[in-house]
């Protein structure tokens, strides 16, 4: 079974090495029903954030520093995100954001270090080996990688932390668990705002009929959507709670 991992650090990862190698045929089936929409949403800008020298200290979290390197390969991650999203955002919002995750993530390294939690070198290669699945060849891979704010160190980096992150959780986290109930609220909700959606073409205009899919169809993605959900806000509020007795200082 292929780990599950926990926040945005190895998602945000996955999502932008996709994003940068393009299509490899899994959007196809996409074409012709989301395209106007995405189109639509691709239209606002993202704004231009400066980068900052690659040694200056953007910030300090208990006197350990994040350095500008760090910040502008996530600034441009962000960045990535936002357009494949199709948002738009403020250039100040922005560069809040991306120090701010920068900051929530040294907290989080921090005391999952200090607990002892650390992922192997086989642990972190076959994480790599697994998110080299999902292209052609390696060549491809490679390509996305080059492609991407990211390089094979940072990668690795990241991966290492997130993977730490996972059996911190694994032992000091209770178990996720998302009742049937909510599963199916999630579900009747989401058919409900389609139907809806449907219903409110414009004058003139015929609304696209799409099928929406069994219950049974979507279950376990929903369920995994949802216990996903539930973990992100249990790390906000350790942060948050760590952040109370961390001291912190954002230098640009």
């Amino acid at each position: 079974m292929k780990k599950k991992l926990t926040i945005f650090l190895v998602s945000m990862l996955t999502a932008v090495l996709l994003a940068a190698c393009g299509s490899n045929g899994n959007n196809a089936a996409n074409e012709g029903n989301g395209n106007k929409e995405a189109e639509q949403g691709q239209e606002q800008q993202t704004p231009e954030v400066e980068e900052v020298d690659p040694e200056k200290v953007v910030a300090k979290v208990n006197g350990q520093e994040i350095k500008g390197q760090e910040y502008n390969n996530m600034l441009q991650q962000t960045q990535m995100m936002m357009m494949q999203f199709g948002q738009g955002g403020d250039a100040e919002a922005m560069k809040d954001q991306t120090l701010n995750t920068l900051i929530d993530q040294e907290i989080l390294s921090q005391e999952v270090s200090d607990k002892g939690y650390e992922a192997s070198e086989k642990e972190i290669e076959d994480y790599i080996n697994e998110i080299k699945e999902g292209y052609e060849s390696e060549e491809k891979f490679e390509e996305a990688l080059e492609a991407s704010p990211l390089t094979m160190d940072t990668l690795k980096a990241q991966i290492s932390e997130e993977l730490a992150l996972q059996k911190y959780m694994e032992k000091e986290f209770p178990e996720t668990k998302v009742s049937d109930e909510q599963v199916k609220e999630y579900y009747d909700q989401a058919k409900q705002q389609s139907e809806a959606q449907q219903a409110e073409a414009p004058e003139g205009e015929e609304a696209p009929q799409n099928e929406f899919p069994e219950f049974a169809e979507v279950e376990d993605q929903i369920r995994g959507q949802l216990e996903q959900e539930e973990v992100q806000q249990k790390l906000q509020a350790l942060v948050e709670d760590l952040k109370k007795d961390s001291e912190i200082e954002k230098l640009i």
